[in-house]
């Protein structure tokens, strides 16, 4: 009988800690490392997952490709204006998560290498996230200043 009530008041202690684990959501950009230490809650999530728990504007982005130059596989989210980011010493720059993909794909339709000079390459839409909204995270890191 004790036996029954220990597993019964663990098996109860379990499922509380495990109910009330919440998962990280990103509200200012000194809660970015927070992500990354939690980073087992999203990775084999989709991008859109990942996304939906970010409240800050994304501003800009880097995108990266991976072995071969014209696909992207992974993608680094900034919350500050790109022209900012850019003047900022490499020392000083702010916060950014970078979500590596499990794939690479072809970023802004066959265009070659992205550069800031092209606007849409550095600049993050809802259409971004409806294509690419589906792909899978399999690691997470952050870089910058809070």
């Amino acid at each position: 009988m004790r036996t029954v009530l220990k597993i019964i008041f663990l098996s109860f202690v379990f499922l509380s800690n495990y109910s009330c684990a919440q998962v990280v959501t990103l509200r200012t950009p000194s809660q970015a490392k927070l992500m990354e230490a939690n980073k087992k809650d999203f990775i084999g999530k989709s991008l859109s997952y990942f996304l939906d728990h970010i409240k800050l504007e994304i501003k800009s982005l880097v995108p990266t490709p991976n072995k071969d130059p014209k696909e992207v596989n992974r993608l680094s989210f900034i919350f500050v204006p790109y022209s900012e980011y850019r003047k900022t010493p490499d020392n000083e720059k702010p916060v950014r998560i970078t979500v590596i993909f499990n794939q690479g794909w072809d970023w802004q339709d066959s265009k070659n290498r992205c550069k800031s000079s092209i606007p849409d390459c550095i600049t993050w839409t809802k259409e971004d996230e409806k294509k690419l909204g589906d792909l899978k995270i399999i690691d997470i890191y952050v870089t910058g200043k809070e």
